[in-house]
């Protein structure tokens, strides 16, 4: 067992946690836009009010003091490989591919994600982000399953998509590495306290 984050790493991956689920709010709620399918179209709409709900959990949980960065420092990009996995995932085309690459390749690697960050939790100071994680993995696994069952309903996507997506994720992680690499944002003066 690795030691439990400190304060400014757990705060870096809650950002960059942030960051993902604000990313798709605002991908999927413009995709939502200009889909042909009226189903497809309302899942998607309601997946960007999920992420939306979900990045404010988020950041309810981001830590508040003197010395550490804030909500803006903090909510930042995992990597460029991230970015371009949710434009191609939300890309204009086919639709189906659209539900498909969600479903298919994002949904999954954010599960594993928090899932990851749920084996490194400190059973002495981390039950609120404990908390968070399973109330953001019910929310996606609902998302998930209705997706699931959306997806038979529309013509079988073209390949591809997901196959991109997932290899883009594949290559830095959808949220990157559980510890950023070297100092953590705003350490000046923060401290390195764990939690």
């Amino acid at each position: 067992m690795s030691a439990p984050l400190t304060l400014l790493e757990s705060a870096d991956l809650l950002g960059r946690y942030r960051y993902v689920e604000l990313a798709l709010f605002a991908a999927l709620g413009r995709r939502s836009t200009s889909c042909d399918d009226p189903e497809l179209a309302a899942f998607l709409s309601g997946a960007s009010l999920a992420h939306g709900w979900r990045a404010r959990e988020v950041e309810a949980r981001l830590p508040v003091s003197v010395g550490l960065p804030g909500v803006a420092a903090c909510t930042r990009s995992p990597s460029p490989d991230v970015d371009a996995a949710i434009a191609r995932a939300t890309a204009p085309g086919d639709d189906p591919a659209v539900l498909d690459a969600l479903v298919g390749a994002v949904y999954p690697a954010m599960d594993a994600a928090y899932v990851t960050r749920a084996a490194a939790a400190s059973s002495a100071a981390d039950p609120p982000i404990l908390r968070l994680l399973a109330r953001l993995r019910a929310d996606l696994d609902t998302l998930r399953l209705e997706g699931a069952q959306l997806a038979p309903r529309l013509e079988r996507p073209a390949a591809g998509r997901r196959s991109d997506v997932g290899t883009l994720l594949a290559r830095a992680g959808v949220f990157g590495a559980l510890r950023p690499e070297g100092p953590p944002r705003g350490a000046e003066g923060a401290g390195g306290a764990r939690t």
